[in-house]
């Protein structure tokens, strides 16, 4: 059957709240598209406050710190990642559960089933339906455990239009026994809105010390892999060169943390 994430979706949408059904054998599995933007931050740079964000007509909830557990999965030929998939399960947070998240120029489409120990049969048909019988070599590629501090922001009608996350992730490849540490923001759209508030809070983002990141996914650094995605989409010798030192400046961090 043609798998899940290329079938259309039942309403618009965009951000995370938006959730659709999506059958998948036994259980329907929830659909949501992301759009949003990464940021690198030093250790020492914190969260604009709620008179920042007034400044651009936005109202900052209060912070929510979550402690979240993330596995992700793939086969040893790399099948998911070979087509911009990435399957993860996460405990922890307001999302918890099987992810299966397909990315493209606009965002990020994810479908997401409950939490469970062992893979779910749903999850492993999906699976099938993209990369066949080698479903079965599956295995675990990575971990991150990741502090997450969240402030929701909501317009002047008191809807929610963006989430902001604080991430502090430490990251384990299991294939190489590499660990890396980094701090990253995530500004994501929430409810029916598009990518055009994100452009009224990076200003203030920015004025705070982000800087645009150049890491596609946590994964894709998680396992020291962006400078070859870079490389597949034509970057520039200095770009790479930024991209290994950001790597390596991932890998000291962890070593900091160990010591």
């Amino acid at each position: 059957g043609e798998p899940c994430l290329h079938r259309g979706l039942s309403a618009s949408g965009h951000g995370r709240s938006t959730a659709y059904t999506c059958d998948v054998t036994t259980q329907a599995a929830i659909e949501s598209f992301e759009i949003e933007r990464k940021y690198e931050v030093d250790s020492a740079a914190s969260l604009p406050g709620a008179p920042e964000f007034k400044a651009v007509e936005l109202i900052a909830g209060p912070p929510e710190t979550f402690h979240l557990h993330a596995t992700y999965f793939d086969t040893p030929a790399a099948d998911l990642a070979q087509r911009r998939l990435a399957l993860r399960m996460r405990r922890g947070g307001k999302d918890a559960g099987w992810h299966l998240k397909q990315k493209n120029a606009e965002g990020a489409r994810e479908l997401q089933w409950p939490a469970a120990d062992e893979m779910p049969t749903e999850v492993i048909a999906e699976i099938r339906r993209w990369i066949g019988d080698t479903v079965s070599e599956l295995q675990p590629l990575a971990e991150l455990r990741t502090e997450r501090t969240i402030v929701v922001l909501r317009d002047r009608d008191g809807q929610e239009v963006v989430e902001l996350a604080d991430d502090s992730v430490h990251a384990l490849d299991h294939r190489t026994g590499t660990r890396r540490a980094w701090r990253e923001w995530e500004a994501e759209v929430l409810g029916d809105g598009d990518g055009a508030v994100l452009a009224r809070v990076e200003p203030v983002l920015r004025a705070a010390g982000a800087v645009p990141s150049s890491s596609p996914a946590k994964i894709a650094r998680a396992t020291g892999q962006l400078e070859a995605v870079a490389r597949s989409k034509g970057a520039s010798a200095d770009e790479l060169q930024a991209l290994r030192a950001l790597d390596a400046a991932d890998q000291e961090a962890a070593r900091r943390l160990e010591s």
